[in-house]
Protein backbone atom coordinates (compact mmCIF):
# COMPACT_ATOMS: atom_id res chain seq x y z
CA UNK A 1 0.00 0.00 0.00
CA UNK A 2 1.81 3.40 -1.08
CA UNK A 3 -0.06 5.76 1.74
CA UNK A 4 1.53 8.83 2.35
CA UNK A 5 -0.85 10.43 5.15
CA UNK A 6 1.39 13.41 5.15
CA UNK A 7 -0.66 14.78 2.81
CA UNK A 8 -5.03 15.20 2.69
CA UNK A 9 -6.85 12.31 1.38
CA UNK A 10 -7.51 11.80 -2.24
CA UNK A 11 -11.55 13.15 -2.43
CA UNK A 12 -13.35 10.20 -4.42
CA UNK A 13 -16.81 10.77 -6.11
CA UNK A 14 -18.20 7.17 -6.88
CA UNK A 15 -21.21 7.95 -9.12
CA UNK A 16 -23.74 4.34 -9.63
CA UNK A 17 -26.90 3.58 -9.45
CA UNK A 18 -27.03 0.57 -8.33
CA UNK A 19 -27.18 0.78 -4.66
CA UNK A 20 -25.14 -2.37 -3.61
CA UNK A 21 -22.29 -2.03 -5.75
CA UNK A 22 -21.92 1.82 -4.69
CA UNK A 23 -22.05 0.69 -1.21
CA UNK A 24 -19.60 -1.79 -1.46
CA UNK A 25 -17.28 0.29 -3.21
CA UNK A 26 -17.63 3.38 -1.01
CA UNK A 27 -17.05 0.66 1.75
CA UNK A 28 -14.21 -0.59 -0.14
CA UNK A 29 -12.55 3.20 -0.30
CA UNK A 30 -13.31 4.18 3.03
CA UNK A 31 -11.24 1.05 5.07
CA UNK A 32 -8.04 3.25 3.24
CA UNK A 33 -6.90 6.09 5.44
CA UNK A 34 -5.49 8.02 2.24
CA UNK A 35 -8.91 8.46 0.13
CA UNK A 36 -12.02 10.26 1.08
CA UNK A 37 -15.32 8.68 -1.04
CA UNK A 38 -18.48 10.00 -1.10
CA UNK A 39 -21.28 8.37 -3.32
CA UNK A 40 -24.20 9.60 -5.67
CA UNK A 41 -26.69 7.77 -7.69
CA UNK A 42 -26.84 8.99 -10.98
CA UNK A 43 -25.03 11.65 -13.45
CA UNK A 44 -27.01 14.54 -12.36
CA UNK A 45 -26.50 14.19 -9.23
CA UNK A 46 -22.24 13.83 -9.55
CA UNK A 47 -22.72 16.96 -11.23
CA UNK A 48 -24.21 18.87 -9.15
CA UNK A 49 -22.10 17.29 -6.20
CA UNK A 50 -19.01 18.68 -8.30
CA UNK A 51 -19.75 22.07 -8.50
CA UNK A 52 -21.23 22.19 -5.16
CA UNK A 53 -17.55 20.63 -3.85
CA UNK A 54 -14.82 21.59 -6.30
CA UNK A 55 -13.55 19.09 -8.55
CA UNK A 56 -12.39 15.84 -6.52
CA UNK A 57 -9.04 14.04 -7.21
CA UNK A 58 -11.05 11.20 -8.90
CA UNK A 59 -14.61 10.41 -10.04
CA UNK A 60 -15.38 6.72 -10.62
CA UNK A 61 -18.16 7.01 -12.91
CA UNK A 62 -20.48 3.78 -14.00
CA UNK A 63 -21.12 3.72 -17.99
CA UNK A 64 -24.66 2.54 -17.82
CA UNK A 65 -27.00 4.95 -15.18
CA UNK A 66 -29.03 7.39 -15.20
CA UNK A 67 -27.78 10.40 -17.15
CA UNK A 68 -25.04 9.52 -18.89
CA UNK A 69 -26.28 8.77 -22.43
CA UNK A 70 -23.28 6.87 -23.59
CA UNK A 71 -19.78 8.31 -23.13
CA UNK A 72 -21.49 11.65 -23.44
CA UNK A 73 -21.77 12.06 -19.92
CA UNK A 74 -18.55 10.62 -19.50
CA UNK A 75 -17.79 13.78 -21.17
CA UNK A 76 -19.51 15.99 -19.37
CA UNK A 77 -18.19 14.84 -16.10
CA UNK A 78 -14.73 15.28 -16.80
CA UNK A 79 -15.17 18.45 -17.96
CA UNK A 80 -17.08 19.65 -14.70
CA UNK A 81 -14.14 17.44 -12.85
CA UNK A 82 -12.08 20.10 -14.46
CA UNK A 83 -8.84 17.67 -15.81
CA UNK A 84 -8.68 15.51 -12.95
CA UNK A 85 -8.75 11.98 -13.52
CA UNK A 86 -11.95 10.16 -14.42
CA UNK A 87 -11.86 6.66 -14.21
CA UNK A 88 -14.86 4.66 -15.94
CA UNK A 89 -16.41 1.37 -14.23
CA UNK A 90 -18.40 -0.98 -16.85
CA UNK A 91 -19.01 -4.85 -16.80
CA UNK A 92 -17.86 -5.26 -20.38
CA UNK A 93 -16.86 -2.62 -22.40
CA UNK A 94 -16.95 -2.67 -26.41
CA UNK A 95 -13.49 -2.37 -28.16
CA UNK A 96 -14.88 0.75 -30.04
CA UNK A 97 -16.26 2.61 -26.89
CA UNK A 98 -12.78 1.44 -24.83
CA UNK A 99 -11.49 3.32 -27.69
CA UNK A 100 -13.54 6.64 -27.79
CA UNK A 101 -13.58 6.91 -23.90
CA UNK A 102 -9.39 7.08 -24.23
CA UNK A 103 -9.86 9.35 -27.33
CA UNK A 104 -11.74 11.69 -24.53
CA UNK A 105 -9.02 11.23 -22.41
CA UNK A 106 -10.90 8.88 -19.42
CA UNK A 107 -7.81 8.35 -17.25
CA UNK A 108 -8.59 4.41 -17.20
CA UNK A 109 -11.91 2.10 -17.19
CA UNK A 110 -11.81 0.06 -14.17
CA UNK A 111 -14.05 -2.91 -14.72
CA UNK A 112 -16.99 -3.60 -11.89
CA UNK A 113 -15.71 -7.36 -10.89
CA UNK A 114 -11.80 -6.12 -9.82
CA UNK A 115 -13.11 -4.71 -6.37
CA UNK A 116 -9.72 -5.80 -4.71
CA UNK A 117 -7.96 -3.51 -7.61
CA UNK A 118 -10.34 -0.42 -6.77
CA UNK A 119 -8.18 1.71 -3.99
CA UNK A 120 -4.95 0.71 -5.46
CA UNK A 121 -6.28 2.64 -9.17
CA UNK A 122 -7.90 5.24 -7.02
CA UNK A 123 -5.16 6.37 -5.11
CA UNK A 124 -2.50 5.99 -8.31
CA UNK A 125 -4.97 8.08 -10.15
CA UNK A 126 -5.70 10.80 -7.27
CA UNK A 127 -1.88 11.02 -6.80
CA UNK A 128 -0.42 11.37 -10.40
CA UNK A 129 -1.11 15.23 -10.18
CA UNK A 130 -1.26 16.14 -6.69
CA UNK A 131 2.31 17.12 -5.01
CA UNK A 132 3.32 16.62 -1.79
CA UNK A 133 4.41 19.33 0.20
CA UNK A 134 6.97 19.74 2.64
CA UNK A 135 6.11 20.49 6.41
CA UNK A 136 7.46 24.26 5.75
CA UNK A 137 5.07 24.82 2.93
CA UNK A 138 2.46 23.26 4.07
CA UNK A 139 2.22 25.10 6.92
CA UNK A 140 2.46 28.48 5.12
CA UNK A 141 -0.19 27.57 2.51
CA UNK A 142 -2.27 26.62 5.64
CA UNK A 143 -1.89 30.10 6.83
CA UNK A 144 -2.27 31.55 3.59
CA UNK A 145 -5.60 29.77 3.46
CA UNK A 146 -6.27 31.01 6.64
CA UNK A 147 -5.64 34.88 5.89
CA UNK A 148 -2.56 35.34 7.71
CA UNK A 149 -0.90 38.31 6.86
CA UNK A 150 1.96 38.09 5.05
CA UNK A 151 4.21 40.49 7.96
CA UNK A 152 2.85 38.34 10.10
CA UNK A 153 4.26 34.77 8.25
CA UNK A 154 7.35 36.77 8.01
CA UNK A 155 7.64 37.08 11.37
CA UNK A 156 6.38 34.01 12.61
CA UNK A 157 9.13 32.32 9.90
CA UNK A 158 11.44 34.85 9.69
CA UNK A 159 11.88 37.05 6.92
CA UNK A 160 14.51 34.85 4.73
CA UNK A 161 12.37 31.35 5.48
CA UNK A 162 8.88 32.60 4.93
CA UNK A 163 10.27 33.78 1.54
CA UNK A 164 12.49 31.05 0.74
CA UNK A 165 9.39 28.93 1.36
CA UNK A 166 6.93 31.34 -0.33
CA UNK A 167 9.12 31.37 -3.55
CA UNK A 168 9.07 26.91 -3.38
CA UNK A 169 5.35 27.07 -2.50
CA UNK A 170 4.65 29.22 -5.88
CA UNK A 171 6.99 27.17 -7.72
CA UNK A 172 5.50 23.93 -6.69
CA UNK A 173 2.12 25.36 -7.35
CA UNK A 174 2.74 27.15 -10.41
CA UNK A 175 1.28 30.29 -9.02
CA UNK A 176 2.67 33.82 -8.47
CA UNK A 177 0.64 35.46 -6.09
CA UNK A 178 -1.16 34.58 -2.70
CA UNK A 179 -4.47 34.33 -4.08
CA UNK A 180 -3.45 32.06 -6.80
CA UNK A 181 -1.92 29.67 -4.28
CA UNK A 182 -4.89 29.20 -2.52
CA UNK A 183 -6.97 28.91 -5.22
CA UNK A 184 -4.80 26.33 -6.55
CA UNK A 185 -4.87 24.43 -3.55
CA UNK A 186 -8.51 24.23 -2.80
CA UNK A 187 -8.49 23.23 -6.69
CA UNK A 188 -6.09 20.39 -5.98
CA UNK A 189 -7.42 19.23 -3.01
CA UNK A 190 -4.56 20.30 -0.80
CA UNK A 191 -6.54 22.54 1.94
Amino acid sequence: MDQDLSRPPVSVLVADDQPLVRELILGLLAREPDLAPEGVADLPEALARIAAHGPYDVVLLDLIMPGMNGLEGLARAMAANGGRPVLLMSGNLPEEMLAEAQRLGVAGVLPKTRFAAIAATVREAGRRNRPALPETERQLLQMLVAGEATEELAARFGREAFETALAALFARLEVSTRTQAVLAARRRGLV
